[in-house]
């Protein structure tokens, strides 16, 4: 990690900047925090302020691919507990998990919901846990979880902004990078049309894309018509389409049946938290050819198909620098804000299970946004 590189980022996130000082002059020594998140470049400040304050963090991967694997070497020099490398298998990934749950944490800073439903049989409960996915969020609806775990995925500081605007953002240039491809004039299919895949629909469209649009929800579908795309049903979209683009947070959309249906030579990759919307576990028991870095090719029967990033999240899995940090300044001050809430008891007394973020919390970091 290059430290003026560092600083720089510093310099465009002083939303995040304003909250690690606060921390670091804070005294959490005895605070336990595990995280299960993306070990990224930009999230090195934050985990710092928090070493700083004498809190003791324990960080796991909450991606087989999303680390960038010298934030992570940096974050462990600095004596931050890491689990987690670019590339692992699936069983590294459930190792680590494992080795975060046997650290005896009264906190948690989740992406994902597995964090906290790992940490279920913990005596006494934890005291309070942060979700940010919408993935997680599908995690935990069903699972009795003795600790409340506050939802910011769908605060309308990330739902509005983040989740509407900013993944479709990084994604499309990441796309063009990993596949030396435009989209003028090519057929692209989103499959979900939530805050995610409208984000990412719409950008595509301005970039000269034929955009169709796949979801259960018909009012949503009416809104993809409104703005310019085309509402199909997810057989006929895989048939025509050239680029496939899943962004449902929910695991095993595209399964083995649909993905024979698919366009031969059809580019397919996730937006989503999770890297398993797409089957990728029947996939890679097909035919296969590395084609180059990020993209493989699979042979199907009567198709073939080319995957993006293994199917994890194509704008932090494939290798590249987080672009537009500033844009997720406001997310990572309201991990600081709410980690530093919980230290301070602010979840004393809620009910267990899912609530809501607090809004007084977002109110503040928009407050300040706004200021700067």
């Amino acid at each position: 990690v290059d430290e003026a590189e560092l600083d720089w980022l510093r310099h465009v996130t002083p939303i995040t900047q304003h909250y690690c000082r606060e921390i670091g002059r804070r005294d959490y020594r005895g605070k336990k925090l595990a995280c299960w998140m993306h070990i990224r470049f930009n999230n090195i400040p934050m985990m710092l302020a928090l070493a700083e304050s004498g809190a003791e963090v324990v960080l796991g991967a909450c991606n087989v691919d999303s680390t960038d694997d010298a934030a992570a070497a940096y974050l462990a020099a600095h004596g931050i507990t890491v689990y987690g490398w670019h590339g692992m298998s699936r069983e590294d990934y459930q190792r680590h998990m494992e080795l975060v749950r046997a650290f005896d944490a009264s906190y948690l800073c989740d992406m994902g919901g597995e964090l906290s439903a790992a940490y279920r049989d913990r005596t006494p409960p934890v005291q309070g846990a942060l979700e940010a996915t919408t993935s997680g969020l599908h995690v935990l609806r069903d699972l009795d979880v003795p600790f409340p775990v506050f939802d910011w995925n769908s605060i309308p500081l990330k739902e509005h902004f983040h989740n509407r605007f900013h993944v479709g953002d990084q994604v499309w240039p990441v796309f063009g990078e990993v596949t030396s491809m435009s989209l003028f004039g090519r057929t692209v299919l989103v499959v979900g049309y939530g805050p995610v895949g409208k984000g990412i629909a719409e950008r595509a469209r301005d970039l000269g894309a034929v955009v169709q649009v796949v979801d259960l929800d018909p009012i949503r579908l009416l809104d993809a018509r409104h703005h310019g795309c085309t509402p199909v049903s997810l057989a006929d979209g895989l048939a025509r389409c050239e680029i496939v683009v899943t962004a449902t947070g929910v695991e095993g959309v595209l399964d083995a049946e649909a993905l024979r249906q698919v366009r031969p030579g059809a580019i397919l990759f996730n937006a989503g938290h999770s890297n398993r919307e797409i089957d990728i576990d029947w996939l890679y028991r097909q035919p296969l050819r590395r084609m180059k870095d990020h993209i493989e090719r699979f042979d199907l029967d009567g198709t073939h198909l080319y995957l993006l990033a293994r199917g994890s999240l194509l704008n932090l899995a494939a290798g590249a620098r987080t672009t537009g940090a500033d844009l997720f300044d406001p997310y990572t001050a309201v991990m600081l804000r709410g980690i530093a809430w919980l230290f301070g008891g602010g979840a004393d007394g809620a009910p267990s299970g899912v609530q809501p973020f607090p809004a007084e919390l977002e109110r503040e970091i928009a407050r300040l946004a706004v200021g700067l």
